[in-house]
């Protein structure tokens, strides 16, 4: 661990942008194929998860100004609204939760489905890490629920056609004339609150659906399209020993400013001043910076995937470009 610090923090403290190395930390050496074809699904969980946590810990200590990089707008090349409108024809499917760790498993899923792989990259959640952020920011359509999209008539009237799936199980007719298609899956996101997310088993329950989501998705698009398989935001995986170290009355005002969640909308009181907080009043919120784990009351007590933060794992996700 010692060598891994004294590695990460030089690459930490060198001028320019941090996120390309990091990018290429994550993608090429921890959330591989590789790995996921050699462990299995908790060993891989928990072996990333244990180098991200550590890696996070050093920019939080070190280096806070990282998490400002992720708070930024994407590049146009990575901007989904941007995608739809200047690639047509072509097709985006939005995996709600999707994060940096189920690559491999997209990628043996579009090598199965005779996808041929043009980019696999990584792009920003909305700030904060929630789904109508995503919606109003990415598709700039309003603050609305994804369920909502396919009545939109921006959408519309920019060539874009939408569906929404509540389940992975669901499957549409798509419109084959159609010059932009718009899937949005409720899966994986809607699978955090079951009973089963309480264990870290839940993350093989998400990998055991993927496959069912992904053929009733992106299986059903239309052949000759460049299609876009990427996410609204990332997650948390708070496992033992998988959050920063932190006593009681160091997260208290925390807990108290944030119920169960891990980000908090502004008003006319001022958020408190805290190490673990980052404000950002030009979009109304603040969130709690890095793996902190508040330990909320009720039933949020339980969770061990979370997002709403700003963190690595819950603003860097999945941008994957495959052609039929």
């Amino acid at each position: 661990m010692a060598n891994f610090s004294r590695e990460m923090f030089e690459r930490l403290i060198a001028p320019g942008p941090r996120l390309p190395w990091l990018a290429d930390w994550l993608l090429g050496e921890v959330w591989t194929r590789e790995r996921y074809a050699a462990m299995s699904l908790i060993e891989y969980l928990e072996r990333g998860e244990s180098q991200v946590n550590a890696l996070e810990e050093i920019i939080a200590a070190a280096a806070p100004r990282v998490y400002d990089e992720l708070t930024v707008d994407p590049a146009p090349e990575r901007d989904v609204r941007a995608f739809l409108i200047n690639q047509q024809p072509c097709a985006a499917v939005v995996f709600d939760g999707l994060s940096l760790r189920e690559i491999p498993a997209a990628l043996n899923l579009a090598e199965r489905s005779g996808l041929r792989v043009v980019e696999v990259g990584l792009t920003f959640a909305a700030t904060p890490s929630e789904t109508i952020d995503f919606v109003a920011q990415r598709l700039r359509v309003g603050n609305i629920a994804p369920s909502q999209l396919p009545s939109r008539g921006e959408l519309r009237d920019a060539g874009i056609t939408a569906y929404y799936y509540n389940a992975p199980t669901q499957r549409h007719t798509l419109d084959r004339d159609a010059q932009s298609l718009l899937l949005w899956s409720a899966f994986p996101d809607q699978t955090y609150t079951d009973s089963g997310a309480r264990f870290k088993e839940h993350f093989q329950e998400i990998h055991t659906l993927f496959e069912s989501a992904w053929m009733n998705t992106v299986q059903q698009i239309p052949r000759g399209r460049k299609i876009l398989v990427t996410s609204d935001h990332g997650y948390v995986f708070f496992g033992s020993n998988l959050s920063f170290a932190r006593n009681n009355s160091d997260v208290r005002p925390l807990a108290q400013l944030m119920g169960g969640e891990r980000f908090h909308r502004l008003d006319a009181s001022d958020a408190p001043a805290h190490p673990d907080l980052a404000v950002l009043p030009h979009r109304g919120v603040a969130m709690i910076r890095g793996r902190v784990q508040t330990h909320p009351t009720g039933q949020a007590s339980s969770k061990l995937y979370k997002h709403g933060g700003l963190s690595l794992m819950e603003m860097l996700t999945p941008w994957l470009v495959f052609q039929t």
